[in-house]
């Protein structure tokens, strides 16, 4: 099975989620729907929808909350995008111009915090109060994750403990919450119910290790952004650390020279860092990183009763660390 078969399961599912979106959306004021159109046309794999949806029916749940709930993961996952935008400058996302180059900073804003409100609004209409507490509890730990970044930015460090805490938060927490979803759903006990938000962690760990990998070495066609964006906003990640652990002093000296200067990094300054991350094996340390999250992923899952949508959630999770390389 391949990715597209894996979502094909849930097309038909996936089409409902869509529409629910695209109501969502639809308001009498002119610029929630003018930008929710425009971000309707440009989203992509629906990752989070997707694990919410295999989930619950590897569960045996076949009803529409799962459609519900699905809207709801992703109108955050964009409403976090718009915000994302923001602080970090950005003028392109997948590809076309982001929201707050087309609209303005303060029109991103507004409207990612319409997206968070309409997401808890749909919630409290099926009032479930475990699935609830899971998204609740994860949006808490995505705007810490936030938090960190900004306090961690320009700031060099041999140790990769704290970007991992920050990934779990800021990526990993929502498709933790996206499986714990189909798991209470499903209703099959606490198995169940601790299993999947792991198998969802290590799944969103490697996703975002990946994404960290492509910054450096993808092309900005595939990749829908500037290449290095991660490195010109000062955003340490994987490759960066494990390149300055791994260098010799002088060389240390340098990148620490670059990095933690208050002007902007010039193109040099770039393709230097970007030949030494290559050079030094970094995007292969944090490939393996990603692999070693996505093979913990599929043992979590060894228990579970072999069916085609158990196959899907583990080609999901094969899929994230061979995308675009």
């Amino acid at each position: 099975m391949d990715f597209k078969n894996a979502v094909s399961l849930v097309k038909n599912d996936l089409n409902d989620v869509e529409s629910l979106i695209s109501k969502s959306l639809d308001n009498s004021v002119p610029l929630i729907s003018d930008i929710g159109r425009y971000l309707s046309s440009g989203r992509g794999k629906h990752i989070r929808p997707v694990l919410v949806l295999l989930t619950s029916k590897m569960n045996g749940y076949e009803g529409k909350r799962s459609i519900i709930y699905s809207t709801v993961v992703e109108l955050i996952h964009m409403a976090t995008l718009l915000h994302d935008d923001v602080v970090d400058k950005a003028d392109k996302r997948r590809g076309s111009p982001s929201v707050n180059s087309k609209w303005g900073n303060q029109a991103s804003i507004l409207i990612g915090d319409y997206l968070f409100a309409k997401s808890f609004s749909l919630m409290s209409e099926d009032s479930d109060c475990r699935i609830i507490n899971s998204i609740s509890r994860t949006v808490v730990k995505m705007a810490e994750g936030e938090v960190m970044q900004l306090m961690e930015s320009y700031h060099l460090r041999e140790d990769e403990t704290p970007y991992m805490e920050r990934i779990n938060r800021k990526t990993a927490s929502l498709m933790s919450s996206c499986c714990e979803i189909g798991a209470l759903l499903g209703n099959n006990g606490q198995k169940q119910e601790k299993i999947l938000p792991d198998f969802g962690l290590n799944v969103g760990m490697a996703f975002q290790l990946v994404d960290d990998a492509l910054d450096y070495v993808a092309k900005e066609d595939r990749l829908g952004k500037p290449i290095c964006k991660d490195l010109r906003e000062g955003n340490i990640t994987l490759p960066l650390i494990h390149l300055y652990r791994t260098v010799n002093g002088s060389e240390k000296k340098r990148i620490k020279e670059i990095i933690e200067s208050n002007d902007a990094i010039e193109k040099e300054h770039i393709d230097l860092i970007v030949k030494m991350v290559k050079d030094h094996g970094a995007i292969d340390y944090t490939l393996q990183v990603a692999k070693q999250h996505v093979e913990q992923a599929k043992k979590t899952m060894s228990g579970f009763k072999n069916s085609e949508y158990l196959e899907a959630l583990l080609t999901v999770a094969d899929y994230i660390v061979e995308r675009d390389f």
